[in-house]
Order: C-alpha cells, then structure tokens, then sequence
C-alpha cells in the first residue's frame, strides 16, 4: 500500500506490571477507510487503539500518522460528558481548547448532523444513553478530524438504538470519508460498518486475521439478506480459529 493513514511496524506493549498486552503488530490503515479490531476480551484492541491515539506509548516497533496535529478524535465506550455543562458547551470543549472561531456555527453544524439539532440547550441528565452517545459523536467530528477512534461505542445501548447508531455512524461515515477504526465486539456490527475487520488472538494481542468486507448499498435492509449472513458467518469463523489458536498456543 503505497499511502498511509496509519502505518505500525510490530508494535507491542508490556505495562509495567509486566502483562505483555501486545504481540508485536504490523499494520497499515488506509485514509478514509473504515477498519473494526474484533477479538476476544482482553487481546489488546482498546490498548491498539490507545497507542493509535497516542494516549500510551508502545514498549517496541515505530508509528507513523498522516493526521495533523488535532486532527484525530477518539469516542469513548462511555459518553463522558461534563454532567454540569449544556449539550451545545460539551460539543464546543474541543475548539474552545483549540481557540477557534465561530464556535457556535460549528457546534449547529456538528448536532445537525447527528440528529440533536434544537438539542443544544439540554443537560446530559435530560437525556436517553443513545442521545448521550450522539453527543459524543458530535463532540468528536465538530473539529473535522481526519482520524476518528472509536472504543466500543455502542456496547453499553440497547440493540434497537445500537442499529440506528449504525446506520447514522455509517452515513457520516460514507460523507465524510474520515479513517475510522472502531473496536468492537459484535460481529453483526463490525460486517455493517466496516470495509476491512482485523481479527486478534487472545492476549498477548496479535493480528491472526485480515479480511475486506465487500457488500452491495448498505442500508437497514442489508441486515436481512444472504451477503450479509454469509460476510458474518466467515468472520465469525475466523474468530473462532483465532480463539483456537489462542488457546493452543
């Protein structure tokens, strides 16, 4: 792959308990591409993606990021709103620290797009898990990011909110051509939203598989059909070998 979004050369992690989280892991991600890590519960997707943000240092192996400076974003499995702040101050946060202009035009546009638009004047108490989340979703693209983490996002909502955040994540997605990676562990949600899923070994995490996620229109409709049925069956097949693997090794 000649350019790069994101780029690791075997990468690995050891905290300072000596838990070896990660094997080393080679990667590349392409710009506005849209790549689930699915895997076991704790193989390293959140510590991944961590390192992605730069939030921990990696023990071994070198990164590189196209992304400028402030332009990657990371939304949390939690909403982690600021309970005595208005919606519209919460999604504002990041370009006040950034000290840009036009903050209010910016914060509209952001809830316009994740369907909180007249919601602005609202606390977090005032509102269902689903909207808090879109909140949060808000918060991260109103800078425009060029990269976007996302730690399992929906994990905690009901499963006729997690598809209509499937389905709006996806659009913004498809128009705004940002490179997201999104941890999960639903096979059903990762086959929906991505073009690429990386598949992780138990702990120490490690890539055992990597598979395009090639499918016609994506709509609700496409939950239903054949293509989607079989996309799912073969992930969830490999998963099993890796958990196999994992377990052998």
């Amino acid at each position: 792959m000649s350019e790069s979004a994101i780029r690791l050369n075997r990468v690995a992690k050891t905290f300072p308990n000596g838990t070896v989280a990660l094997s080393p892991v080679t990667l590349s991600i392409a710009p506005g591409s849209f790549t689930s890590l699915v895997g076991p519960s704790g193989c390293g997707k959140s510590t991944l993606l961590r390192l992605i943000a730069g939030l921990t240092e990696p023990t071994a192996g070198a990164m590189t990021r196209t992304a400028r400076p402030g332009g990657t974003s990371f939304v949390f499995q939690d909403a982690t709103l600021m309970p005595w702040a208005t919606v519209a101050d919460n999604v504002a946060l990041p370009l006040r620290l950034a000290g840009v202009a036009d903050i209010k035009t910016k914060v509209d546009e952001a809830l316009e797009r994740v369907g909180l638009a007249g919601f602005g004047a609202s606390y977090p108490r005032e509102l269902s898990g689903g909207m808090k989340m879109r909140v949060s979703i808000a918060r991260a693209v109103v800078i425009g990011p060029e990269l976007l983490l996302m730690d399992e996002p929906f994990a905690a909502l009901d499963e006729f909110t997690r598809f209509k955040l499937n389905d709006d994540l996806l659009a913004l997605w498809q128009n705004n051509r940002w490179t997201v990676i999104f941890v999960t562990h639903s096979i059903r949600e990762a086959v929906f939203l991505s073009d690429r899923i990386v598949i992780m070994s138990p702990r120490p995490g490690r890539v055992v598989a990597d598979m395009a996620i090639n499918l016609p229109q994506r709509d609700a409709d496409l939950r239903l059909g054949h293509d989607f049925a079989d996309q799912c069956a073969r992930v969830s097949a490999a998963l099993g070998d890796a958990m196999h693997a994992g377990a052998a090794a």
